[in-house]
């Protein structure tokens, strides 16, 4: 009946693809400030870091386009699942991190930037505040130690007080 597209009825003008790109900016990096206090681990990636900044503001710009449209959405859907990713999340703590940046991402894109700042400032509060009381973490602690090394006899030295200092360890000869 009607062929009108959706973009005519809802148009979207320059202010307001500005001020979501704004919002997400501002929240990814406060949610990638929040990150890099936090985080404990020993693998920090400073791309990592960049990406939840970038991943927001692409989620923005994601939801714009769709807008109202389940076709275009279905075809967005269909285009992205050609994209594959094989980089392996360590820490499960950066998959947290990826949600909230796709989540405030959406909320930038939707036009519900209140909503953006004030649960990013929120959920940033309760990350820090978790990060830093150690309420359940537990006593014991493990490390992970890698040494490369050339086999000589100050090698075997070394081994020994690996050994020696150590609950556990584990050589690996990669010649």
């Amino acid at each position: 009946m009607f062929d009108m597209n959706i973009i005519d009825i809802f148009p979207i003008n320059t202010t307001e693809i500005l001020t979501s790109l704004v919002v997400s900016l501002i929240c990814g990096i406060i949610i990638s400030v929040v990150y890099k206090i936090s985080y404990r681990g020993p693998n920090y990636s400073r791309n990592f870091v960049n990406s939840l900044i970038i991943l927001s503001m692409i989620n923005s710009i994601v939801l714009l386009v769709i807008g109202n449209n389940l076709a275009r959405a279905f075809g967005l859907v269909g285009a992205m699942s050609i994209i594959r990713f094989r980089t392996a999340v360590r820490d499960v703590q950066d998959i947290i991190y990826i949600f909230f940046s796709l989540s405030v991402g959406m909320a930038s894109g939707v036009g519900l930037y209140l909503v953006a700042f004030i649960s990013t400032v929120f959920i940033s509060i309760i990350l820090l505040i978790l990060s830093n009381a150690n309420v359940f973490q537990t006593s014991e602690v493990s490390y992970l130690i890698q040494i490369i090394y050339k086999p000589d006899e100050d090698s075997v030295k070394l081994k020994d007080l690996l050994k020696k200092n150590s609950r556990s360890l584990k050589i690996f000869n990669l010649i």
